[in-house]
């Protein structure tokens, strides 16, 4: 009996520390788009010639940029994995710019599924 407490504990141990660290970060929910495309809403059909210049959109219209690029902690791959979807960013505003600590995808790609159908 006292043997099935243990994963409790370090489950428990895990989530305490996670939720320690990441609470020190703002946190900014919203689409990552290009900037040409925030005037006129557009998420889902932001031409990828944009991610250039991504910002994040948020829910009320405002858009935020953000730092990315080889200095930063988000990358040019990880802006073009997210374009276009629903994300998390975690971080800090330094002069008006985030200075992102983590990127959270919300929206995940659909899988591909094959049906064999009835055998």
């Amino acid at each position: 009996m006292r043997y099935r407490a243990w994963p409790i504990a370090v489950t428990a141990v895990i989530v305490l520390t996670s939720h320690g660290w990441a609470g020190d970060l703002a946190r900014w929910e919203g689409w990552i788009v290009g900037e040409p495309c925030v005037d006129s809403l557009q998420i889902s059909d932001c031409p990828l010639r944009f991610r250039a210049r991504p910002v994040l959109l948020q829910e009320d219209g405002s858009h935020l940029s953000f730092a990315h690029g080889d200095k930063s902690t988000l990358k040019h791959p990880d802006i073009d994995a997210a374009y276009g979807r629903k994300v998390v960013i975690q971080g800090e505003m330094k002069d008006g710019v985030v200075v992102p600590a983590r990127l959270d995808v919300l929206e995940v790609v659909g899988e591909k599924k094959f049906f064999k159908g009835c055998l």
